[in-house]
């Protein structure tokens, strides 16, 4: 046979889905589907949830990025697919060829866990792999994988989709000769004077200098429009100025920049789709409580108050915990172990600064626009009329560690040759330390620009890359079937707020907003009165994994979690107080024999633990109570910074591993269940190695059987995590 008749038929386009929690997963998808348009590809790109706009007996070649969230779940956005994908049968996609680019964190136990689940549900139904998958690893890097995966998917694609050469097909990322040739001139000139280096290689080469750049202003709608909006200024008599942040410099070393002459895997720079339109009509002043409506909530808004607050631990603690209370007007209904979402707006300080130095005057950024643009992000998709300010609080997110892809693009857009050859550096191979460096000092996007000063980016860039405002999650510590549980539930929270080197001050997104709106009250009593009436949109989190006490009351419930990990006990322990207070009446009324109250519950063990008692031992009144009154059977403490204390170990594991043959007869003759709740990186690895070492200590099972039984429970969802990196 000739070899046109051995050659394999070749699928006219294909199909780029992604499920993405935080944006990371989106954002990569697209750079695929952008690439393989730019390499004459026919395709298409969708988020998995929209899975019914496409033929599936007609998907030839499909390329799926997707994340795993949580403690091994899918991202919201995948939801629908799933459930989709579950109640298909036999070997409907036999046709389909694939391969799968999964993210993930090895600090999870359930590494890239949505990534093998997909791929083994999708050979189940018939199709087949052409392409390796890829598992890229957020706690060492994303672009360790992603890049060379993605660099070698174009051959792999080549022989199984047909392909129109176009002026774009090049390999990428690439450098042309003349950005080769100002890298290469940039580094061997880095022990030169920096001032005359610069005016030097400006006069010498001018126009080498534009291939940084995109398109001359005047030439580009985008900015032309950005332009007009910038170009309005403040009438200081009309409008009280408004502080405003500055920015860091961050100070990185790169005084090994001049070892390398050469810069590989450059990322390649995000395609510019995104439109900005200026719109004559005015944004209606929104009603307290509510949000911009370009925010997705993924389930119904609720309007709470704060009703009251409580700082849980002392001046000197190591962190500052906070219990607060949330009121609603009407009925919610939640159980307890679920969580609930609020959409927090970035600092308002921050924000004001970012739109200074955008060049944003503070009329522009109260004007109405409209994002448009084929390929935009989903997350601004829904951008009909909203103001710059609302956009830079509730659309992007400024704290997030900045992407290589978008070095590369400040790269693009700096004046200056020092800035220019710093950034490019650290978007490169051999700038990965200076990166990682910089990455580890969280800096805000303003601080970028502070860095980086001759940065000159168009507004249209900067939004379309930045990474999605996201909510922040909360356990709920209430029951509903306490007094009013219906219209009130609790949280607990760390207050997020650091300092680094050099007097550099950082803070979290949601946790200091919500202590200054709740007054940043002194630690101690309960605070009820003055506080504020400002209304917070929040919104009750999808519980997909269970995390719920089990319906058999009769059940032992085995609780882990040290730190702000108790806060969904404290709900399990209320809610079962409140159990055993109905079940009491009940039998008091009943004629029969009266029969013993603990009869018709099964244990409850907290294992709890905290550096210091008297500093940071979190809602210790309630849980001493809840033993006294038998509702906790098992109080077991782990005081890490303390000597000596009696009836404690140092952490929570430790405790596990003392208390061994008891929760071994609790779990395997009474079917107890397990849950834990906290830290992934350090807690939850270790407290799953000693349960690993309870069944083969006390259960006879060798250690890969023991790893399986746990993970069979977990299925089964006897060992439920709910777990945040």
């Amino acid at each position: 046979m000739s070899g046109s008749e051995n050659a394999v038929p070749q699928a006219d386009h294909l199909t780029v889905f992604y499920a993405s929690q935080t944006g990371n997963a989106e954002s990569i998808s697209r750079n695929i589907y952008e690439q393989a348009q730019e390499r004459g590809f026919k395709a298409f790109h969708h988020v998995l949830n929209d899975h019914a706009k496409v033929d599936w007996d007609k998907e030839d070649c499909l390329v799926f990025v997707v994340s795993t969230t949580g403690d091994g779940d899918p991202p919201d956005n995948s939801t629908k697919f799933w459930r989709h994908l579950r109640k298909l049968k036999g070997v409907g996609l036999t046709k389909a060829k694939y391969t799968i680019l999964g993210l993930g964190d090895t600090n999870y136990d359930n590494f890239c866990q949505t990534a093998k689940r997909l791929d083994t549900r999708l050979q189940e139904l018939g199709a087949t792999s052409f392409y390796p998958r890829g598992l890229a690893d957020d706690a060492t890097g994303l672009e360790e994988i992603v890049d060379p995966w993605i660099k070698n998917l174009w051959p792999a694609l080549a022989h199984q989709v047909i392909s129109t050469p176009t002026v774009h097909d090049l390999p990428q990322p690439h450098l042309t000769p003349e950005e080769e040739k100002i890298v290469k001139s940039l580094i061997l000139k880095q022990e030169q004077d920096r001032k005359q280096s610069i005016a030097a290689a400006t006069l010498a080469s001018p126009k080498l200098l534009s291939t940084f750049t995109s398109t001359a202003a005047g030439q580009d709608p985008i900015e032309n429009t950005i332009k007009d909006l910038s170009n309005l200024t403040l009438n200081p008599s009309d409008n009280p100025p408004i502080t405003s942040a500055v920015g860091y410099k961050i100070d990185i070393d790169f005084s090994t920049m001049a070892d390398h002459s050469n810069l590989t895997a450059l990322p390649r720079v995000p395609n510019a789709n995104l439109q900005i339109a200026n719109l004559e009509t005015v944004v209606a002043s929104r009603e307290p409580g509510t949000l911009p409506t370009f925010i997705q909530s993924p389930t119904p808004l609720l309007v709470a108050t704060i009703n009251k607050v409580q700082c849980l631990t002392p001046s000197d603690a190591l962190k500052r915990t906070i219990a607060v209370e949330f009121g609603f007007e009407d009925d919610v209904d939640y159980a307890p172990g679920d969580a609930f979402g609020i959409w927090a707006p970035n600092n308002e300080a921050l924000v004001r600064g970012v739109l200074s130095a955008l060049n944003v005057s503070d009329v522009a950024a109260t004007k109405a626009v409209r994002l448009h643009g084929q390929g935009i992000p989903s997350h601004l998709q829904t951008v009909e009329s909203a103001t710059l300010l609302d956009i830079f609080r509730y659309a992007v997110d400024l704290t997030s560690p900045p992407k290589k892809a978008n070095i590369r693009l400040y790269a693009e857009h700096a004046s200056d040759l020092a800035d220019k050859q710093k950034l490019m550096f650290m978007a490169s191979k051999q700038g990965a330390d200076q990166l990682n460096a910089f990455r580890a000092q969280s800096p805000t996007f303003l601080d970028i620009l502070h860095t980086f000063p001759s940065v000159n980016i168009p507004l249209a860039r900067v939004i379309e890359t930045l990474p999605p405002m996201q909510p922040r999650y909360y356990s709920i510590t209430s029951s509903p079937m306490s007094k009013n549980g219906h219209r009130r539930w609790s949280c607990a929270f760390n207050v997020v707020t650091y300092d680094l080197s050099g007097g550099i001050h950082r803070r979290g997104v949601c946790t200091p907003w919500l202590d200054e709106l709740a007054g940043q009250v002194p630690f101690g009593k309960v605070v009820t009165t003055g506080l504020t009436t400002q209304r917070l949109p929040v919104f009750l989190k999808l519980n997909e994994t269970r995390f719920n006490l089990p319906s058999d009351t009769t059940k032992p419930v085995i609780m882990i979690g040290p730190g702000t990990g108790v806060a969904p006990f404290m709900g399990f322990l209320e809610h079962r107080a409140e159990q055993r207070l109905i079940k009491k009446r009940l039998v008091n009324i009943g004629s029969g024999p009266r029969q013993h109250l603990d009869d018709h519950f099964g244990d409850m063990w907290l294992f709890f633990g905290c550096r210091h008692r008297e500093k940071d031992w979190l809602f210790r009144e309630q849980m001493e109570s809840y033993k006294r009154d038998g509702v906790l059977t098992e109080l077991l403490l782990a005081v890490s910074r303390e000597e000596n204390v009696p009836n404690s170990a140092k952490y929570v594991q430790d405790q596990i591993r003392d208390q061994g043959k008891s929760l071994w007869n609790l779990i395997h003759k009474k079917g107890a269940m397990i849950y834990v709740c906290g830290d992934a990186k350090g807690m939850a690895k270790a407290v799953h190695d000693e349960l690993v070492n309870i069944l083969i200590n006390h259960g006879g099972y060798e250690k890969m059987a023991a790893i399986m039984e746990l993970n069979k429970w977990a299925q089964e969802k006897r060992y439920l995590r709910d777990l945040w990196a």
